[in-house]
């Protein structure tokens, strides 16, 4: 294993006699384009992107290699992965929340994380979770009034930690729901500010970011201690993936403690709630702006038969899937992936130092028109399996690639299929506001605001 790249590998890198070729935006003295960034990411990886394939920004004194193609990001996230680690934001900001889990973790920690989660997420064990997930979103639907006005994100977080937390952790959490919302953007709001900042010290600095970052961690570390303390008190196997985190022996024969638990317990439900949550939203105003699009997954949908759906219905529901991969195309819940490289390494001509810092740009990626002509179009159609394999490889990523791709890449799929299914049973929610929503990019991609919407109760087979 190479040995990580320290600060001062980074500031080497970013020297521009070792960035030979790289077309770079201009930047300003001192901060380089961090005010940028931190005022508008997204129209900041557009202008990248327009540079060429790779193009450099800076934050502050250190260049960021930003990645806009798919032979590039293909090299960077699977043929050369093992030049790569995760990039250093994300590790040295995410850990007061995530601590040493699957997520921020590296090389053997890393390894033995996925090695002790996988069995969870394996197509038997995840198919054992349809019919939670069904119920919860019928449940869901079921409240709705028809004519009553909702913010359709805030229902989905909702919903979609409720399945997080029935399905993984065989806990009832709907009512810790607005505690963990509120909690989990307080502290991504200080992870941002973090990475943007112009100011880095130290964490242990009473700031404001970081006491706002301390605040929320200790609000959802009361939840997530709970619902451990609950299992251990009660003991047995239930299935679920925090009865393998408790019964796991760790390379000595030990069991993990309830701080190595908390750590792959609050990844889980960062990544399995947060993320499905932004997709279903996403989903749901695509069917509102595209009503074409939403009368053939209606259709698709009333062939069921109006019974509850099941994963033995997945099959049924081929145009369902291809509306929630198109989706996240336009609006990928991550997006953009960082790495940071362990050694020299060459990708695609460009020589990057180690230290480098790498922006996979899917965002931007997702919007070529070279790989999806008339990229702003919202067109299901792209994403039938004649479609995607004339494209090339790492094009289309909203999983990421490689040997970390997203571990619940297979959960998240079929959830989201069977909750825009039994949603789209029972209600139809209409947009209020015309005018799309802006999205904004925390560490997932959300709809600024939120999305209003009225609902329509429907009966099956109505147009």
């Amino acid at each position: 294993m190479d040995a990580s790249p320290t600060l001062a590998d980074t500031w080497r890198a970013s020297r521009p006699g070792r960035i030979p070729n790289v077309p770079a935006l201009p930047r300003r003295p001192l901060v380089g384009n961090a005010l940028e960034f931190r005022k508008d990411r997204l129209a900041l990886q557009a202008r990248l992107a327009d540079l060429g394939p790779i193009a450099r920004f800076h934050m502050g004194p250190l260049a960021v290699h930003a990645i806009a193609d798919a032979a590039l990001a293909q090299a960077v996230l699977v043929d050369q992965a093992d030049a790569f680690m995760k990039s250093r934001g994300l590790a040295v900001f995410a850990k007061p929340l995530l601590g040493e889990g699957l997520l921020t973790s590296e090389g053997l920690d890393h390894r033995r994380a996925r090695k002790l989660l996988a069995p969870a997420f394996a197509a038997k064990r995840i198919a054992g979770y349809a019919t939670v997930m069904a119920a919860e979103a019928a449940r869901t639907a079921a409240a709705w009034n028809h004519g009553a006005s909702i913010d359709l994100a805030e229902a989905m977080m909702e919903m979609t930690l409720a399945i997080a937390g029935r399905t993984l952790f065989d806990a009832d959490v709907r009512g810790d729901a607005r505690a963990v919302g509120a909690a989990l953007t307080d502290a991504m709001q200080a992870m941002l500010d973090g990475l943007t900042s112009p100011l880095q010290v130290p964490y242990a600095w009473p700031i404001p970011r970081h006491q706002r970052m301390r605040k929320a961690v200790a609000e959802l570390d009361r939840i997530v201690y709970r619902i451990i303390g609950d299992r251990r008190a009660s003991g047995g196997d239930r299935g679920d993936v925090l009865s393998m985190l408790l019964v796991a022996k760790d390379d000595d024969g030990s069991g993990l403690s309830d701080k190595q638990v908390r750590d792959e317990v609050m990844t889980l439900l960062l990544a399995g709630h947060e993320t499905t949550a932004n997709l279903l939203t996403w989903t749901f105003y695509a069917l509102g702006a595209h009503p074409e699009v939403r009368a053939r997954l209606e259709a698709e949908v009333d062939a069921l038969g109006g019974q509850p759906p099941t994963a033995d219905d997945l099959p049924r529901l081929p145009y369902t899937l291809a509306v929630l991969e198109e989706t996240m195309r336009l609006w990928p819940p991550a997006y953009t992936v960082g790495r940071t490289a362990l050694r020299d390494v060459t990708i695609g001509g460009h020589a990057l130092a180690k230290g480098a810092a790498v922006m996979i740009n899917i965002h931007a990626m997702h919007r070529r028109p070279d790989y999806f002509p008339d990229p702003l179009r919202f067109d299901p159609d792209r994403m039938t399996p004649e479609a995607k394999k004339a494209r090339p490889k790492g094009a289309y990523l909203p999983f990421g690639a490689g040997p970390r791709v997203c571990i619940g890449n297979h959960f998240a799929l079929m959830e989201a299929q069977l909750c825009v299914a039994a949603i789209v049973q029972q209600a139809r929610p209409v947009l209020r506001d015309t005018a799309a929503p802006v999205p904004e990019p925390m560490i997932t991609l959300r709809p600024k605001g939120g999305l209003p919407v009225r609902i329509h109760r429907r009966v099956r087979g109505e147009a």
